[in-house]
């Protein structure tokens, strides 16, 4: 069976073009029925255990369905089949049905039997197809399926390819259900509104097996639950096509911050007596295109989102209910309100949820990087013209959009991501216009688009500049816009995951991210053709593949195109690229895309004048697209008083104020602000400071300074301190804070470079970088004097061709103020400048405060304004298994340090080693009372820990940062090297 798959494949493909080049009747998605008359459970879900064969030659083992099979030890090879079997009980009351066998995804191409007969093959892992068993099956005896599935190198929606290794298995649910001789397929419900957007017209358009005497009742209910009086409920039913048209008056529209659901019912009967009911939810909305903006009933959207895989933390490429349930949820909790079903369909299940909770969606088909950027190894695939494929294109189009038409949350379908145009793609966008009338399409890349055709009808670009202007393939934006039609930016803002060094070292380009996106979300919502954005990407693309108990993993000679050699292991995929990680878990991207996309901006956080015992105005921003302000709750508290009020009116996409009841203000108070859905749900929360920020300094000096020397060294004492320097290298050794070591060595020049001012979308490193090399470190002069209560301190000396100059200062309560100065930098753009000091194992605690980028943080946050985390956590989550902890506090990573996931035996905790950017207190706590904190009034610092594979703790304090490897568009400083200078304060 299996030498003959080349074969096999070749005339499938010629059968399925034959078969799916033409029109939408030639996909056959029957309606799943609520109930069918005579029969107590019409359902049967398979999925579950199922049996599998690696090879003709091994015994069957159990698996699970969904699931992939790599990441259930089975290491699948492309172009070879394997093959699973189902053995179960048909009802017998299926006796006399039309029975059907429904399969949601299977990758990535299958042949079908049942019972040892040959049903069908099937090209497309992502969509649902069905076969007509009902001639096949025994009712009220045992039956087998068998289903051989092969994962295909040139499949086109290098699905596995993109996955870095090979995903084959029944990825989604399969079902068996029994229908009534007088069925229904095909459903498409549409609704129209007219020019004023309030009353409508209710389309219906669905295929029969019907015969005479059968007609169809419809009834249609209220999101409140009342009946609405449908003009003729009860109509003929054709066998064939029929198309029905409802007038409404006045329905309740949906949209994403209104999700309001019809419930359509409808009920086939034969000669009078009922048949199957069967039962959909049903949003009145209108989608229009009118010069660059997207109207949806009327009014312009925005689209704050970002791109969704299906991934399932054990089991792969595949999803659950709770899965798809959770996603919507934290998708809503984030403050988006689209998602791109990148690069293939979801399940159903999923568009349910998001019709529910109020999402909108761009479903995109299952084609990927044709003829682009695939990895050598699958191939060019440079299918786009190629004839033998343009049924496996049309087929899994259409029976998306048969599938799912219906949905409301479904603004516009994708047919293809970041393709070379071709014939294929050109017959699918005509396929998707010709048969839905009611939505958009787009094509990625529009650029590639052949001068005079038309495959899209927003243009799709993928990662602009900060300030929206971009050329790609010959496609070109200003300002995230065009005058044509609506610009997506459906894939922007890349989370950093290639920077494999920073992301080991300092997580904190994650927080600094959250930056970047809200400036481009703040300047594509002021631009008239900017449609929106979606985040690259909404949950993590790595898979903890276990290693296999059958075959080899192959794959991990190629899973690893981007990383450097050291940092390869068994977890594979494009790297952590999510908001939330496989577990589901928030990330610090998470807050930044909550605050950046909020759809209340409140203008000022800073009131510099105000009034006691007056009303406290603040200018805000209503960014919502159909919510005034007034269907929402603002709750304050101030010092020890609290409440809640309706904001005044103000339409979306306007600018006006929130007045807070009047309080004795007084300056140097903060005012908490949490705007609220009527759930009580947090849209967003502010902190608005009265008068100025409060800063953090220490004590002035007071007491006693002793300095004593030895051969070796120069010792500076006060009270609960003791600073000693060695001569010969000029360094603090072994400084005290109360009895206990708490700077081993230091200051050391922290100076980290990019040499060659590269940024971009393929820079997956810090480029070519230049780091001062502690060894290097020669000593120069080292003087010193002693005033009443300081003593000050000249060191110089070079790291190689960079001259160092300190000027260090120790005042009597232990504050050392160091001034640094540097000449003979090579040029580039900054990483970090500053200094470091070597610290003891006994560092156990940090706390901090600062001035952060957003004025109000989550409990426990990252990098909040300000915070208190453990250095160390003795939690070690193991590979593939659930943490069990806030992502904050792990200390391990299977992706980016490989196998062992850290490279030290003592790792820190995430919010240990994050950057904590313009601190004004950076506090480090010994096991016993020893302490040493970093002083910034005007929070100019910045500060970080991180451990050597030596185990060296090592804090970092830099006067200047930046992430200029960053890359994909997003924003960094661009600080070009100077000679490096800049002061830091220690209070031992």
């Amino acid at each position: 069976m299996q030498s003959k798959l080349l074969k096999r494949i070749g005339l499938s493909v010629l059968v399925s073009f034959a078969a799916h080049s033409g029109s939408a009747q030639d996909i056959t998605q029957y309606v799943m029925p609520e109930k069918v008359s005579g029969i107590s459970q019409h359902r049967m879900l398979l999925s579950g255990t199922w049996q599998f064969q690696f090879n003709p030659t091994q015994t069957w083992k159990p698996v699970v369905v969904p699931g992939e099979l790599a990441m259930q030890g089975f290491a699948i090879e492309h172009d070879r089949p394997v093959l699973y079997k189902k053995e179960f009980d048909v009802p017998t009351e299926f006796k006399d049905k039309t029975l059907i066998l429904r399969f949601d995804g299977v990758y990535a191409y299958a042949r079908l039997w049942v019972n040892g007969k040959y049903v069908q093959d099937h090209f497309g892992g992502f969509t649902r197809w069905e076969s007509d068993v009902t001639h096949l099956l025994r009712p009220g005896a045992k039956n087998e399926i068998k289903i051989e599935v092969t994962d295909l190198k040139d499949d086109i929606s290098y699905a596995s390819g993109y996955a870095h290794h090979p995903i084959a298995g029944i990825l989604r649910d399969v079902e068996l259900y029994a229908l009534p001789a007088c069925n229904l397929s095909n459903l498409s419900v549409e609704t129209h509104l007219d020019s004023l957007y309030q009353d409508a017209n209710l389309f219906v358009s669905v295929h029969a097996n019907a015969s005479p005497g059968s007609t169809i009742r419809f009834e249609l209910t209220s999101p409140k639950g009342d009946k609405i009086e449908l003009d003729s409920p009860i109509r003929s039913l054709q066998d064939g096509k029929n198309e029905y048209r409802f007038p409404i008056t006045r329905p309740t529209k949906w949209d994403a911050e209104h999700p309001h659901l019809y419930q359509l019912s409808m009920t086939v009967l034969q000669e009078g007596r009922e048949q199957m009911r069967y039962k959909r939810k049903v949003g009145f909305r209108d989608i229009q295109i009118r010069g660059n903006k997207m109207l949806v009933n009327g009014s312009a959207v925005k689209l704050r989102g970002a791109c969704r895989h299906d991934i399932h933390p054990t089991l792969g490429r595949t999803t659950t209910r709770e899965l798809d349930s959770l996603d919507v949820q934290l998708f809503r909790r984030s403050n988006m309100n689209f998602v791109r079903t990148s690069h293939y369909p979801p399940t159903e299940r999923f568009l349910e949820f998001c019709d529910e909770a109020g999402l909108y969606v761009e479903c995109e088909t299952a084609l990927c990087f044709v003829d682009t950027h695939r990895q050598k190894n699958y191939g060019p695939a440079a299918s786009q013209n190629d004839t033998l494929f343009t049924g496996r294109y049309l087929q899994q189009l259409k029976e998306m959009v048969t599938s799912f038409r219906s949905h409301p949350s479904i603004l516009f379908w994708s047919v293809g991501n970041e393709c070379n145009y071709g014939g294929n793609f050109q017959y699918s966008y005509d396929w998707v216009k010709q048969n839905d009338l009611t939505r958009p399409a787009i094509f990625s890349y529009p650029g590639s688009v052949e001068k005079g055709k038309k495959t899209f009808d927003i243009l799709s670009m993928h990662y602009p500049g900060v300030d929206g202007t971009m050329n790609q393939w010959g496609a070109t934006t200003q300002g995230f816009q065009t005058s044509s039609m609506p610009s997506i930016f459906d894939e922007w803002a890349h989370v950093p995951c290639y920077t494999y060094s920073t992301l080991q070292d300092d997580p904190n380009i994650r927080e600094f991210w959250g930056e970047s996106l809200d400036k481009m979300w703040g300047k594509l919502f002021d631009a008239p053709g900017g449609l929106g954005g979606a985040i690259w990407g909404y949950i993590d693309e790595t898979f903890m593949v276990p290693a296999p108990h059958t075959g080899n993993s192959y794959w991990i000679e190629y899973a690893h195109t981007a990383k450097p050699k050291d940092y390869q292991g068994d977890c594979v995929g494009y790297g952590e690229w999510g908001i939330v990680d496989v577990w589901r878990r928030e990330k610090p991207e998470f807050w930044g895309t909550k605050k950046a996309y909020s759809p209340i901006k409140l203008l000022a956080t800073q009131v510099p004048e105000f009034t006691s015992g007056t009303p406290l105005v603040l200018p805000v921003y209503n960014r919502f697209d159909h919510t005034n302000l007034k269907e929402i709750q603002v709750r304050f508290s101030y010092k020890d008083i609290s409440g809640s009020f309706t904001p005044e009116s103000l339409h979306p996409h306007r600018k006006g104020r929130i007045v807070l009841p009047a309080q004795k203000w007084e300056g140097g108070e903060e005012v908490k602000i949490d705007f609220l859905t009527n759930e009580n749900e947090l849209i967003d929360a502010y902190v608005v400071t009265l008068g100025s920020h409060s800063s953090f300094g220490a004590e002035k000096s007071s007491g006693k300074l002793h300095v004593r020397e030895t051969a070796d060294q120069l010792v500076i004492e006060g009270k609960d301190f003791c600073i000693p320097f060695d001569k010969k290298s000029g360094l603090i050794v072994d400084a005290v804070s109360k009895g206990e070591v708490v700077i081993e060595k230091g200051p050391f020049l922290n100076l980290d470079l990019n040499v060659n001012h590269l940024t971009g979308a393929e820079v997956r490193e810090k480029a070519r970088n230049y780091i001062v090399n502690d060894e290097d470190w020669m000593p120069g002069e080292f003087s010193w004097k002693k005033e009443k209560h300081q003593v000050d301190i000249l060191l110089s000396g070079k790291y190689r061709d960079i001259a160092v100059e300190m000027n260090l200062r120790i005042h009597s309560n232990g504050k050392l103020e160091i001034d640094y100065r540097t000449t003979g930098e090579p040029n580039g753009w900054l990483r970090e400048s500053g200094l470091k000091f070597y610290l003891p194992e006994n560092i156990a605690q940090l706390k901090w405060k600062r001035k952060g980028y957003w004025s109000a943080y989550p409990e426990n946050a990252f990098a909040g304004n300000k915070g208190e985390a453990p250095l160390y956590n003795s939690r070690k989550g193991g590979y593939g298994e659930d943490p069990g902890q806030p992502w904050n506090m792990d200390t391990h990573n299977y992706y980016y340090f490989a196998n062992p996931g850290a490279d030290v035996q003592k790792p820190l905790t995430n919010i240990a080693k994050g950057m904590k950017e313009h601190i004004y207190s950076y506090s480090l706590q010994g096991n016993q009372k020893g302490a040493l904190e970093v002083l910034s009034g005007s929070g100019k610092l910045a500060a970080r820990l991180n451990k050597r594979k030596d185990e060296q703790l090592i804090l970092y304090v830099n006067t200047e940062w930046d992430y200029p490897e960053i890359a994909w568009g997003n924003y960094c400083k661009a600080l070009d090297v100077v000679p490096c200078h800049g002061k830091i304060t220690v209070q031992l």
